[in-house]
């Protein structure tokens, strides 16, 4: 079994031979390091070609024009020759075992294999984000309604091994120049996949910085966002309404998720962003897809149409 890990990075400098050292650390060796140089303008490329040159075999660097992750991921997905893919940011890092685990759960079988990961804070505290599956192995739609249920973030492509024929089969990629690629792709191809294991180990460790685009007090990127959701909400209530082997129940609950993640950037928007986006809302009658299949949605609902179509 090889695995393909794509590490992108722009001006990460300071991040990519602890990175780095976490994938070599690996007590599994059968991999290859994709790694994408996106536009750097610090000592990054440098850097990554000095562990290329340290592991000529194993480790390949492609650099871009600063076209941003979803570029980069495509690019390296493009040059990967590993049975599975995963992706890595570059100022985060794997546990030791990862591959040796992913391995051993025989996962030659599957389309998706999910992990989970922990919180890793500037002050070195580490925070398992620990999970409770009822089952680990589904159907993708299987898999999609348990990992709604679990309320916890599924979406990070970072959480994922993909098998790569699947992958190709399906021609996914990423969205150019959008913010929550991940939001954009991952939950489609947890539907499309035929099976997926879900595992209850915490594998990835995500570095928690004020740096992060989720945690970015930036406006123009919060309207930035609002704005990509609401268009990938568009594109896939399309897409999937199309997809004939998919159920109705799933499909149901896919647009609900979508739908509830654009009402929520509503709410982070200000005056006639807001309400600019509100029109929106109600233009493309997105309150509509909410579930209602239990009181509490049901008043849920009716509270939100109230609240957006009166503000």
């Amino acid at each position: 079994m090889k695995y393909s890990i794509i590490v992108c990075a722009y001006n990460g400098e300071q991040y990519v031979d602890r990175c780095f050292t976490s994938i070599f650390n690996q007590t599994y060796s059968n991999f290859e390091v994709i790694a994408i140089n996106d536009g750097s303008s610090d000592q990054t490329h440098e850097k990554m070609l000095n562990w290329s040159e340290r592991y000529p075999e194993r480790v390949k660097v492609v650099s871009s024009s600063n076209f941003g992750l979803s570029v980069g991921r495509n690019r390296g997905i493009k040059e990967a020759t590993g049975d599975y893919i995963l992706f890595l940011d570059i100022d985060d890092t794997i546990e030791p075992t990862m591959l040796q685990i992913l391995t051993t759960k025989n996962i030659d079988n599957f389309d998706l294999i999910k992990i989970s990961y922990n919180l890793i804070f500037k002050d070195g505290k580490k925070v398992p984000v620990n999970t409770n599956y009822s089952n680990i192995i589904f159907t993708g739609e299987e898999a999609f309604h348990e990992l709604v249920s679990s309320k916890m973030v599924f979406e990070m492509a970072q959480l994922y091994a993909y098998r790569r024929k699947f992958w190709q089969e399906n021609n996914f990629s990423f969205t150019k120049g959008r913010y929550h690629e991940d939001f954009g792709l991952i939950p489609y191809i947890i539907i499309k996949a035929k099976k997926v294991k879900l595992l209850n180990v915490c594998l990835y460790n995500y570095l928690q910085t004020d740096q992060s685009i989720t945690r970015n007090n930036d406006y123009c990127k919060t309207l930035k966002r609002a704005k990509d959701i609401l268009d990938f909400y568009i594109e896939l209530k399309q897409q999937i309404e199309n997809e004939k082997s998919v159920s109705k129940k799933t499909k149901e609950l896919f647009l609900s998720f979508m739908a509830n993640a654009v009402i929520g950037q509503y709410y982070r928007l200000h005056k006639q962003d807001k309400n600019d986006y509100r029109k929106k809302i109600i233009a493309y009658q997105i309150i509509s897809d909410l579930r209602e299949d239990s009181l509490l949605r049901k008043l849920k609902k009716i509270k939100t149409r109230i609240t957006i179509q009166k503000s």
